[in-house]
């Protein structure tokens, strides 16, 4: 193998092995952004606060929690493909469910549910940055697919909440708002669901789709050195 072929490779390796430093400390920031936003952010309503909250746990605090893992276990959580998408279907599952007409003033009265809620957001979407990262293999498409599902559900689900002519939830913050109130604080709970999608599932699609194509042109570099004649 040529000196500039030894270079692509090992470029190639260093790029599809465990994430640097950099890329924790990117996470890190994203998590403290996110998270100011959603504590420290004034107006928010009740349905706009659980909106930022999943997000923070979902898109910030999941994949730091995965990255860490990643960089700093023994072992990587390795996943089928059929793990992927069981992962992938349980984790939009107990989006929408969390999310469905009712669901919300449900756990506005009990404590438990509320922290069910949260805990089984955070639960799934551990699992599934984990299998997302840890497939290090050529099939790595995988995960750019269950990524791109999940980026366009997930979006369909803020795009429901912007545009329903009507309040989906009356019973969420009692009677003590009125419907133009819920409406807008729905229509904002909307619109952050809008914003977070192409800043955590677009964004990581095309970094591992990048890695991908890094691994299989290391794998062609390699099959062609390993020809007699070079070519």
């Amino acid at each position: 193998m040529s000196r500039a072929n030894v270079t692509i490779a090992s470029a190639a390796n260093g790029a599809i092995g465990a994430p640097p430093a950099w890329e924790i400390f990117v996470a890190g920031v994203v998590v403290c952004a996110i998270g100011l936003v959603a504590y420290a952010g004034p107006g928010l309503g009740p349905r706009a606060s659980h909106m930022a909250t999943h997000i923070l746990l979902m898109s910030a605090l999941a994949p730091f929690l995965a990255v860490l893992w990643t960089r700093f276990a023994s072992a990587p959580f390795l996943a089928s493909g059929y793990t992927l998408a069981a992962i992938t279907a349980a984790q939009i599952a107990l989006l929408y469910t969390w999310h469905a007409p009712g669901a919300a003033a449900y756990v506005e009265r009990h404590p438990t549910a509320h922290l069910s809620m949260h805990a089984s957001l955070l639960a799934a979407a551990l699992l599934f940055w984990l299998a997302i990262l840890g497939d290090t293999g050529v099939a790595r498409w995988r995960g750019v697919a269950a990524l791109a599902i999940t980026g366009k559900l997930a979006c369909l689900l803020g795009v429901l909440l912007v545009f329903a002519p009507r309040v989906l939830d009356t019973h969420i913050a009692g009677s003590a708002t009125t419907l133009e109130t819920m409406l807008a604080d729905q229509r904002l709970a909307g619109l952050l669901m809008l914003a977070a999608c192409p800043a955590s599932y677009v964004l990581s699609g095309v970094w591992i789709a990048s890695r991908w194509l890094l691994a299989l042109e290391d794998d062609r570099l390699r099959a062609r050195s390993d020809r007699p004649d070079g070519a």
